[in-house]
């Protein structure tokens, strides 16, 4: 596939991406209130971020520099959230299943010829990436796990790979082998797809977009991924699941490479296993309640001394942007404490903080996706991979406790600007180089065609009075 060109200009490139908007290779944000994320560096009540090329270069007050600056007085300025797990090729399926159980999704999605996932077209492919990966950079997102389920033919999995370094986000693609429920394309290609891949698209790990595996507990593929030395993201949304887990670790294949996706239902021993074996583990708070696939793994990670990440899962069953999550999981724990002081099981240091929450959300969410010597933090040396956030407005001001502020009360209306890799992608509240209408355009004609070619009839509304 010849993926379209994306709208307001060229496609970024894998490589190398210095410099702001201005095409200078240096920019500071001055007089910011920076959260660094960083122990040993601290936080701020007024510093500067020196950005040189693509890295941090110093962090602050009253650094000394003749570099384009940005004003981020009054502002927040912190490293961009890090999702961990997303099913970005679903973007023009928005809200699709926002009243399924998860019997209705997986049904819906996966099983027959004319399931959802198996009518898409490489350009759906590459317009759902596309978009879903613009939309994770609005939101203060700049660093994401592409979890890849729509891997019907070459053509699929190319224009999936050109959506992400179209975008300009920073991006784990992990190919995942097709959606059950259907007869393979003929020209299916796991597993000699993802080699071809890494030959055409990703000779070094050094580039914007990185390669993994997406797989379930599946000894075949986790056998691949260690020969290739590849992470693994697996979904592990049953007891059953874990159990499996537990055997492949006997085999020496669960270890530090190894991200677990929802860990729902797991018995205790896997637990142990994921925390021994130095396993990762990401968590779509929101998605695992509404979907009633059982209750996400929050506390059970925290009892065994796991530090969780946090995913959106997919656009089509709730929102992607990282405060709802960040609401989601503080909530979910703090009501399971509260069961828990029923019981008299807890004390008070079990409470997670919204500081807890907020370092999930970035450098723990950097070590889920094996990130953690590149972002996460602002720490110089790292990747610029910066947001500044606009706490005076009404949903947020006045500004009486920053860290609080962002994780309970703020949206995606707060995120100002966005850097990834010391571009400069989102300034004054609107995404650059972007033509939103156009792109809003190419996802209606894509879910039109999806749902017309699919046995899911389009919704509109489930009730109607005239």
């Amino acid at each position: 596939m010849n993926a379209p060109a994306p709208p307001g200009g060229a496609a970024h490139s894998q490589g190398t991406m210095a410099g702001s908007e201005s095409g200078s290779t240096q920019l500071i944000l001055r007089n910011g209130l920076v959260i660094s994320m960083d122990s040993e560096i601290g936080d701020f009540t007024a510093a500067d971020v020196l950005i040189e090329g693509t890295k941090i270069q110093a962090v602050g007050p009253r650094l000394v520099s003749d570099a384009p600056s940005i004003d981020c007085t009054g502002r927040i300025v912190m490293p961009g959230f890090v999702n961990s797990h997303h099913h970005m090729f679903q973007t023009a399926l928005r809200g699709y299943w926002s009243d399924a159980l998860s019997a209705d999704y997986f049904t819906q999605s996966r099983q027959g010829e004319k399931a959802a996932f198996h009518v898409y077209t490489p350009e759906d492919v590459y317009w759902g990436q596309y978009a879903g990966a613009l939309e994770q950079i609005n939101a203060g997102t700049t660093t994401v796990v592409d979890t890849s389920q729509c891997t019907e033919t070459p053509e699929h999995t190319d224009a999936a790979v050109k959506g992400l370094i179209s975008s300009g986000v920073r991006s784990v693609y992990a190919f995942s082998p097709k959606a059950h429920g259907s007869t393979p394309h003929p020209s299916y290609a796991h597993p000699a797809d993802i080699t071809r891949l890494r030959e055409t698209y990703f000779p070094s790990d050094e580039q914007l977009v990185t390669l993994a595996m997406g797989s379930p507990v599946n000894e075949a593929n986790w056998r691949l991924a260690r020969d290739l030395d590849l992470p693994i993201y697996s979904h592990v949304n049953d007891e059953a699941a874990g159990l499996h887990v537990e055997k492949l670790s006997q085999l020496g294949l669960a270890g530090p490479w190894n991200t677990y996706i929802h860990c729902t239902g797991l018995a205790a021993s896997t637990w142990r296993v994921i925390a021994n074996t130095g396993g990762k583990v990401s968590l779509s708070n929101m998605v695992e309640q509404t979907l009633c696939t059982g209750m996400p793994g929050m506390q059970p990670a925290l009892d065994h001394g796991i530090q969780p990440s946090f995913s959106t899962d997919a656009v089509s069953l709730g929102p992607t942007d990282f405060f709802s999550q960040m609401r989601a999981a503080y909530a979910l724990q703090r009501s399971r404490i509260q069961e828990r002081a029923i019981r008299e099981e807890v004390i008070e240091t079990d409470m997670v903080s919204t500081r807890d929450i907020l370092r999930m959300a970035t450098i723990e969410g950097a070590r889920a996706v094996h990130l953690e010597d590149k972002v996460g933090s602002l720490t110089p040396g790292k990747e610029a991979d910066v947001v500044v956030l606009n706490p005076q407005l009404l949903n947020a001001a006045p500004l009486n406790h920053v860290v609080g502020a962002i994780v309970m009360l703020m949206d995606t209306s707060n995120v100002e600007s966005v850097i990834v890799r010391g571009r400069v992608m989102k300034h004054a509240g609107r995404l650059l180089g972007v033509d939103v209408a156009s792109v809003v355009a190419e996802l209606q004609h894509s879910a039109e065609g999806i749902i017309s070619r699919s046995d899911s009839p389009r919704v509109l509304l489930t009730s109607c009075r005239s």
